[in-house]
């Protein structure tokens, strides 16, 4: 649903844009006259960066970097970390290009109103992407943001999952239903007797922006939602 270096985190189809969408050109800064409409954007961000960072100290862990700063810029994917400039990118709904706003109308418009362009929006890319790369600065402080892409992936989507079942159990549900529709959709794009690890590893330069990553995505979140016993957020952090 893209979520640092691996910025091309994408969807390719109408259904599937709302939280890995196709890789896009670089969108220009937005005028100063639209940043007032960010103010409360980013107050809502700032707390939940927070209330993550201080979830990860309240289970005993120090964190070696400062909290990610904030970067409010409509990146291509709708959110990046950037290990080395500890900085999270982000996106805003009053300041989205057309094209890419158009990709949550057409979701609204498939799931017939049940949730509206904006919400959609929301619940995509303000909380899941963003606290996905909340993970991967977890990672960084942990010096595990490797050339694993596999697992660097699975992590941050892991302790994503944990965090949500922690903070929010019926979100982290409807998320795994959103993912699990998705795997539905799409075909198990792995060849017969490899591993999906191998795979995703062994092509992840030509995968991104396509839909066998957003295959991938989604079936990373299947998994880690069906651990049984599922891990707590200690855990995913360890």
């Amino acid at each position: 649903m893209e979520f640092h270096r691996y910025a091309t985190r994408s969807v390719c189809l109408t259904l599937l844009a709302a939280i890995f969408p196709f890789i896009l050109p670089a969108q220009a800064a937005p005028p100063a006259s639209q940043t007032s409409s960010t103010d409360a954007l980013m107050t809502q961000l700032l707390a939940l960066r927070d209330s993550f960072v201080n979830q990860v100290k309240a289970e005993g862990f120090k964190p070696s970097l400062p909290p990610p700063q904030i970067v409010i810029d409509n990146p291509p994917s709708y959110g990046r970390y950037e290990d080395d400039s500890n900085t999270l990118h982000t996106s805003a709904w009053q300041t989205l290009p057309p094209d890419q706003e158009a990709r949550f109308v057409r979701l609204s418009e498939m799931m017939q109103g049940r949730q509206t362009p904006e919400e959609l929006f929301e619940e995509g890319v303000h909380r899941w992407v963003f606290v996905h790369e909340l993970g991967h600065w977890w990672q960084a402080c942990q010096h595990k943001i490797t050339d694993d892409h596999y697992a660097v992936e699975y992590g941050a989507n892991r302790i994503a999952a944990a965090f949500w079942r922690l903070k929010d159990p019926d979100y982290m549900k409807r998320r795994t239903e959103h993912f699990r529709a998705i795997t539905a959709l799409l075909p198990n794009p792995v060849p017969e007797g490899q591993s999906k690890e191998k795979f995703f590893n062994a092509n992840y330069g030509k995968l991104a922006g396509t839909p066998v990553y957003t295959w991938y995505q989604s079936s990373m979140v299947v998994d880690v939602s069906a651990e049984n016993p599922a891990p707590s957020f200690r855990q995913t952090l360890q």
